[in-house]
């Protein structure tokens, strides 16, 4: 694609320092992303566009052309970081460029930016499904689905694969969960999923990548799901007597949870261990919430390949899946405004869904406690604050 050569910094100070740095990690990681525009000197280098988009979404833009007005706004600052010799287009610009951007090379720009902010391997990645419905049917086109891998140890979204929309929603993450899972470095590491998710086809490739699972167990699979009552009630009638057990229990915003987490091993001579590849253990989560002296029970159940005797692993992977929806898609919606997003065309709602999740975990790995909206309105009126946000995607280089 065109390249826009990095701004002159002049590296008199660490901070001159930091910025040259910041420009060339992105202008490397967007390199291979093919410019849709069949002009080869184009006025706005698609480098500078991207940059300017994410840092608008850092700063709470939502909608192109809030990401104009952004780039005409802090002109001067951005100018630290590429030449924007004419300056940052117009809304429409924008909105043309995204709709046209090839899905597949953004994603692999994305995984080569967040490599700076992943501390540690992933040994928990929760994979689930979500909607965006600001996109809803508009001239045939169905909703916006995608599924999300998420790295509950880093706090960051690994990936994201858009669904067929023609396919529906569970059969589109049927399809595309294992996609994603190809794509991740999953070795070691245990990937759940929910119910949704629990398909021979998904296991096999969490087993292909040299994987973990901890799939929840529901109605889609009764086979499944009945075999693992069976199991549990047989050890009830016994007292749950030497069952592998892990408990937890916390309190805070007016309620009481206690959660007990069961783990039993899979008969040996069950045929469940040649469909389900690696199948070892079932497990029974018993969940007791108390609000205001009522208190409610809610028993889900699992299955995994990992050993019974490490049913606390189990437990908090179970426990912590939903961070996903807490930390991940809930912030989306609220503080980005991604499910009342009504981007529709082309490729645009993917594009802008995989930014704001950029932008998401840059604005996560940020030191403090400051809330995600406290950061966002910051970065805007702060361009100190701005550029560490931004410089995060060097800070674990």
């Amino acid at each position: 694609m065109p390249q826009s050569p990095i701004a002159n910094t002049v590296q008199e100070d660490n901070t001159d320092a930091q910025v040259h740095a910041i420009a060339l990690t992105f202008d490397r990681a967007v390199q291979d992303i093919v410019d849709p525009r069949r002009i080869r000197d184009v006025d706005y280098p698609l480098v500078e566009m991207l940059f300017t988009a994410l840092v608008a979404v850092c700063c709470g833009a939502e909608s192109f052309g809030e990401i104009e007005t952004f780039g005409e706004e802090q002109l001067p600052w951005l100018k630290q970081f590429f030449l924007f010799k004419n300056g940052t287009p117009s809304h429409d610009t924008f909105t043309r460029v995204f709709e046209w951007l090839d899905p597949h090379s953004l994603e692999k720009a994305y995984r080569l930016l967040i490599e700076g902010l992943k501390i540690r391997d992933p040994k928990h990645i929760a994979i689930d499904g979500k909607a965006s419905r600001g996109c809803y049917k508009i001239k045939g086109q169905s909703l916006l689905h995608t599924v999300s891998a998420w790295d509950t140890e880093n706090s960051i979204a690994l990936g994201q694969l858009k669904t067929k929309n023609n396919e529906g929603k569970d059969v589109g993450e049927y399809n595309t969960i294992p996609v994603l899972i190809e794509t991740l470095d999953i070795n070691d590491a245990v990937v759940t999923i929910d119910a949704g998710g629990c398909y021979v086809n998904i296991v096999d490739a969490v087993a292909k990548g040299q994987g973990h699972y901890l799939i929840t167990v529901k109605d889609n699979q009764p086979t499944l799901l009945n075999a693992a009552k069976l199991a549990f009630a047989k050890v009830e009638s016994d007292g749950f007597e030497g069952v592998d057990c892990y408990q937890e229990s916390d309190r805070g915003h007016g309620r009481i949870e206690n959660r007990k987490y069961y783990a039993v091993p899979v008969p040996e001579n069950s045929e469940l261990r040649q469909k389900w590849q690696g199948l070892e253990t079932f497990m029974m989560g018993v969940f007791h919430r108390t609000v205001k002296g009522k208190t409610s029970v809610q028993v889900r159940y699992a299955i995994s390949d990992v050993p019974c005797s490490e049913v606390q692993r189990l437990g908090c992977c179970f426990r912590n899946h939903w961070g996903i929806e807490n930390r991940l898609h809930w912030m989306l919606d609220v503080c980005f405004g991604e499910d009342g997003n009504r981007t529709r065309r082309g490729n645009g709602a993917e594009t802008l869904g995989k930014l704001r999740r950029l932008a998401h975990g840059l604005l996560l790995k940020v030191k403090g406690k400051q809330t995600v909206p406290k950061m966002m309105f910051r970065a805007a009126v702060s361009p100190e604050f701005r550029t560490t946000v931004v410089g995060q995607i060097i800070a674990g280089s």
